[in-house]
């Protein structure tokens, strides 16, 4: 496990939760640090651990942790000092963020290479090797890995994070506290082409791409600039790897995208959707809000009652699991109307003789 950059106490790690708006007891010292997160097995002292998933309930009262993430149900069997919570696995992501929250390190590498025209907050932290385009805008404590390129007219909230080698095209926006994850491409051209006289003619694809705040973006993740209007994705949204999303797609907020997931171009897709991984869409089709796709699952037409859907094409999930049935039965169906028509073969030469 990776060492913390911080070091908190437990009065700090309930304040903290408290602000989050967190409702919990703490039972054991205040003045108490930790400096790490471990599993309950393999937690030692000065560690913080969490117990979410009832089979490892078994690991609990054993586990040398100084301090245990729990729900009011478990707290009797925690053995040290316990921070009692209604959700202990969300309670574990915030304090992972505060204790392993980047390093202040702000400041501009002496390799990057920043236009004159960009505006930048004074407390930005820039990598080796970053090329900063004209007129770029870079919020309050802004992060921006080695190698990242932001062209032209690029703006990014405050707190959004670049990991390294992440590319930014001209005029596309990011919001506040996003995450875009190493090797992704935020506003690359669309697949936009026309056919005249058998050759292929390239569409300049001159619309943008707008994320909003609080967006997780994978590793290797492409997201098309729009042809002509804008690809939006909205606030609150989760993207894994290697996710692809087509010119003028727009993704409704709180909407979770698995890996390997693509949206072909002017898709629309409602809030608080779910992908799952190898998953897909059509393009110029839209899902209403609160649809699941689940894993492999393609979208063909529009969806417009929410639900959890299955397939290729995507049908209600229950319609799925019987076409499954019938189909893992096909076989046996086929050697019984087999048999039927022999039978009935049979029975018309008995009835009528030739």
């Amino acid at each position: 496990m990776a060492q913390a950059s911080n070091h908190l106490t437990l009065q700090q790690i309930v304040d903290y939760l408290t602000h989050k708006g967190f409702n919990l007891t703490l039972r054991g010292d205040a003045s108490l640090k930790v400096n790490r997160i471990e599993r309950l097995s393999t937690a030692q002292a000065g560690d913080i651990s969490f117990l979410s998933d009832e089979k490892y309930l078994k690991d609990l009262p054993n586990s040398k942790a100084s301090v245990i993430l729990v729900h009011s149900k478990h707290a009797d069997s925690c053995p040290n000092a316990a921070i009692i919570v209604d959700n202990p696995y969300a309670a574990y992501a915030f304090v992972a963020q505060k204790l392993y929250a980047p390093l202040d390190v702000s400041g501009i590498h002496e390799s990057a290479v920043v236009a004159d025209s960009a505006r930048l907050a004074p407390n930005v932290s820039i990598g080796a090797n970053v090329v900063i385009g004209e007129n770029v805008v870079l919020s309050e404590r802004v992060i921006i890995g080695a190698g990242c390129v932001l062209e032209a007219d690029v703006s990014l909230g405050k707190n959004t994070r670049l990991a390294p080698n992440v590319t930014v095209m001209k005029d596309c926006q990011l919001g506040a506290d996003c995450i875009v994850e190493a090797g992704s491409v935020i506003g690359g051209d669309g697949f936009g082409w026309a056919k005249h006289q058998g050759q292929w003619v390239k569409i300049p694809q001159i619309g943008r791409v707008l994320v909003g705040n609080h967006v997780s973006i994978g590793n290797n993740v492409t997201i098309d600039r729009g042809a002509i209007d804008d690809t939006v994705i909205e606030d609150n949204c989760i993207i894994d790897n290697l996710v692809h999303i087509a010119h003028n797609v727009k993704i409704g907020s709180g909407t979770a995208i698995a890996g390997q997931v693509g949206f072909a171009g002017s898709a629309v897709v409602g809030k608080n959707c779910t992908f799952a991984g190898q998953s897909g869409m059509v393009g110029h089709i839209e899902l209403t809000d609160g649809v699941t796709i689940m894993g492999r699952g393609v979208a063909t037409h529009s969806i417009h009652q929410s639900g959890v859907y299955s397939g290729f094409p995507a049908v209600p999930l229950a319609e799925w699991q019987k076409n499954a049935i019938y189909a893992k039965n096909l076989a046996k169906f086929s050697e019984k109307i087999k048999g039927l028509n022999q039978r009935l073969n049979k029975l018309e030469k008995q009835t009528n003789p030739t």
